[in-house]
């Protein structure tokens, strides 16, 4: 193995005996509609393994030390300030079909998939948490999770894909349209499914369909009203919205909090 890379995985195995405080950005204002930023339609973790790890969001900054880390509910819109020499960072999210991780320096990045259950349900749970106690104790069982299951690559490095998935996250709540993402990529349309498709799991259309959903839900679970998830979703309007949930929960979008099993 990479030296690189081991001595990565090593600061990970260390890290369920290291953690000291896990921070949740749960709820934020409206995602900006000028700025660099993204924002994710499912929770995602940052942790700093090295060195300093800084994330900005509208109106806060998060300076993560060594041991610290950060839990980033569906819809906050935040960037990732360039890593400062020395610093080392850990990161885990979800795409359609698996549970994405990457690892990273100043230098040189590494992504990995793995299923994404049980470790979506943890980072969920770590996210609900009442408290910090609770947090960390969620957190290390998820880092655990991770550090149990095969990791494989996750072939992310065509600059062409990154740019896809550049324009997906930056542009969700805008209305984001499978030709924005063919225009991102410069290439053909053909291209560009095809390298979208075999990176992300799944075509565009596909891709910016669930990721619509998967925020919808996580933002009526934290109260928001029907009109307001459409509009942070991209959705046209409220009744567009309302029956894109519909046939895919077959009951309406005011009804998801209360559904069975949460």
């Amino acid at each position: 193995m990479d030296p690189t890379f081991r001595h990565w995985w090593r600061l990970i195995d260390d890290l369920p005996g290291k953690l000291s405080r896990v921070e949740v950005w749960q709820d934020g204002p409206p995602p900006p509609l000028t700025g660099d930023g993204h924002l994710h339609a499912t929770p995602t973790s940052v942790v700093c393994l090295e060195g300093v790890v800084r994330i900005v969001s509208p109106g806060r900054t998060m300076d993560l030390q060594p041991g610290q880390g950060l839990l980033i509910g569906p819809g906050i819109w935040h960037r990732h300030e360039g890593l400062r020499r020395g610093s080392v960072w850990f990161g885990q999210g979800f795409l359609p079909t698996c549970s994405d991780v990457l690892i990273g320096d100043q230098d040189r990045e590494w992504r990995g998939r793995l299923p994404s259950q049980p470790s979506r349900r943890l980072m969920e749970a770590a996210l609900a948490a009442a408290d910090d106690a609770g947090r960390r104790s969620g957190f290390v069982e998820l880092v655990r999770q991770v550090l149990g299951e095969s990791v494989d690559d996750l072939p992310f490095a065509n600059p062409a894909l990154q740019r896809m998935i550049a324009r997906l996250w930056s542009n969700l709540h805008r209305g984001v349209a499978v030709e924005d993402l063919v225009r991102a990529s410069g290439l053909s349309r053909a291209q560009a499914y095809r390298i979208f498709a075999e990176g992300y799991g799944v075509p565009p259309k596909g891709a910016i369909a669930t990721a619509r959903l998967w925020l919808a839900e996580g933002l009526l679970k934290n109260g928001l009203s029907v009109a307001t998830v459409a509009e942070r979703c991209g959705f046209p309007s409220a009744d567009t919205f309302a029956r894109a949930w519909k046939r895919a929960h077959g009951a309406p979008p005011s009804k998801a909090r209360t559904s069975p099993g949460e």
